[in-house]
Order: structure tokens, then C-alpha cells, then sequence
């Protein structure tokens, strides 16, 4: 019997995401070929432009995209919200944030 696995979305607004393991298997694979691909190392933290050659969008985008997640007053958050930080007035996104952001997006069903 497979378990599901909560992960976590970040630091604020975003919920843990509930998914099956597969998909984590799936998500962290993903992401260690996006990186390799882009040739970044694997860390903690990453800074936009790297996340912009990660996913290959523009820092507009991605502005858009971390914009989303700040606002802690909604309750059902957009799946498209990618949780980040700020040092100074620069986001950060973590790892593991990057991660829940592709499990939700490969696991997102739009509505019709």
C-alpha cells in the first residue's frame, strides 16, 4: 500500500501539499535535470535568475509568480504561487519550495 507524503510549501500561505510519492520521485528528478541542464549545483537557496534559467520564464515572471504566494490573506492559494523570501529587496526560493511548486504544477488540474 503506497503512503502519501505531505510537503511542505514554504515559510507562509502555502499549505503542504498531500501527493503520492511517485510524484515526489517524479518532481526531485525533474528538478535535478532542470539543474544540470542549466548548470547549477543543487543548494539550499537559489537566487531568481537562477530560477528564471531553471524554469526557463523571465524575472518578470517569476515576479509574478512569488507575488502570488505573498498574500496571506487568501485562503485557497494559487497552485501557480511559488514560495519565496526576500534578503534586502531580492527574492530567494528555496529548494524545497521550488520542489512543492513542481509537484503542484504537475498535479494541478485546470478547470474547464
Amino acid at each position: 500500500m503506497r503512503g502519501v507524503k505531505t510537503l511542505s510549501g514554504g515559510l507562509r500561505g502555502i499549505p503542504g501539499v498531500e501527493c503520492d510519492p511517485e510524484i515526489l520521485h517524479l518532481a526531485e528528478n525533474q528538478l535535478r535535470e532542470l539543474l544540470d541542464q542549466a548548470g547549477i549545483d543543487p543548494a539550499p537557496v537559489y537566487r531568481p535568475g537562477e530560477v528564471c534559467r531553471l524554469l526557463k520564464i523571465s524575472p518578470t515572471t517569476l515576479r509574478q509568480l512569488c507575488t502570488l504566494a505573498e498574500h496571506p490573506a487568501v485562503r485557497n492559494p494559487n497552485p501557480r504561487a511559488l514560495e519565496s523570501f526576500l534578503v534586502g529587496c531580492h527574492h530567494r526560493i528555496r529548494h524545497a519550495a521550488l520542489l512543492s511548486w513542481l509537484v503542484r504544477n504537475q498535479t494541478f488540474q485546470r478547470e474547464s
